[in-house]
């Protein structure tokens, strides 16, 4: 079968066959973000030239002993035209989250660029900052080195997600945890009502908010499997 653009679009066990790999290997690397999706038509998915290119890639990467995740790195820099010093800073900002335990730490001169592609609105780092995510007012080079923000806005770039898609999902994902923290209000000022003192509703606050974080999650994994199934037809998990 002939694609639109002249190319020769297979099944997947064509594909399979002809790159000497197996469907199962196919499926993984989807999984795993690292090959685009197949063309549906009905049921059945079409690969193009594009995909047995990104496939030999990757089965060329992991034959010199390159893991998922080192490929995933690359992959992405091949995207953003990053240079490989750019690649290596980010990464060690990374390596410095995990060892360093939960302080914020500044990315490298490449800064937020290095990782999206382009620079973040004003507005949404002015978001970030409201939630106390960027460390300095407007400031670029802190706003992914919060480790959870920057492994989201990395599986969002993997997908194939735009700047301009970026930019709306995480203004919305700054105004909804703007929206939540702001329930905590109504804990303290309860408690201030109620003649508690300084240091015992900062103790009792405190104490809480683990347990707030776990229910704030459980909430909203619910609510967006619900979105899931009634507006995008998705299975229930």
């Amino acid at each position: 079968m002939t694609s639109a653009g002249g190319g020769q679009e297979q099944r997947i066990e064509e594909l399979a066959d002809e790159a000497g790999t197996t469907v199962r290997n196919i499926r993984l690397y989807q999984e795993r973000g690292l090959l685009q999706p197949p063309v549906r038509r009905g049921r059945t998915g079409f690969y193009g030239p594009a995909h047995k290119q990104r496939l030999a890639l990757i089965l060329r990467l992991l034959d010199r002993g390159y893991t998922f995740a080192t490929i995933e790195e690359l992959l992405i820099a091949q995207r953003h035209g990053l240079t490989l010093t750019q690649l290596l800073e980010v990464e060690s900002v990374r390596a410095d989250r995990r060892t360093a335990g939960p302080r914020r730490r500044r990315l490298p001169k490449a800064g937020v660029e290095a990782v999206t592609g382009f620079e973040l609105p004003e507005e949404l780092l002015d978001r970030g900052t409201a939630i106390g995510l960027v460390s300095e007012f407007s400031s670029a080079d802190h706003f992914l080195a919060d480790d959870y923000m920057f492994k989201l806005f990395r599986e969002l770039i993997m997908l194939g997600v735009d700047e301009d898609g970026l930019d709306r999902i995480g203004t919305m994902f700054m105004e909804g945890q703007s929206m939540a923290a702001q329930a905590i209000t109504v804990l303290v000022e309860t408690l201030r009502d109620s003649g508690v003192s300084q240091a015992v509703i900062e103790k009792r606050v405190t104490g809480i908010l683990p347990g707030a974080g776990a229910a704030a999650r459980v909430i909203f994994l619910s609510a967006v499997q619900t979105l899931l199934t009634e507006k995008h037809g998705f299975r229930k998990a």
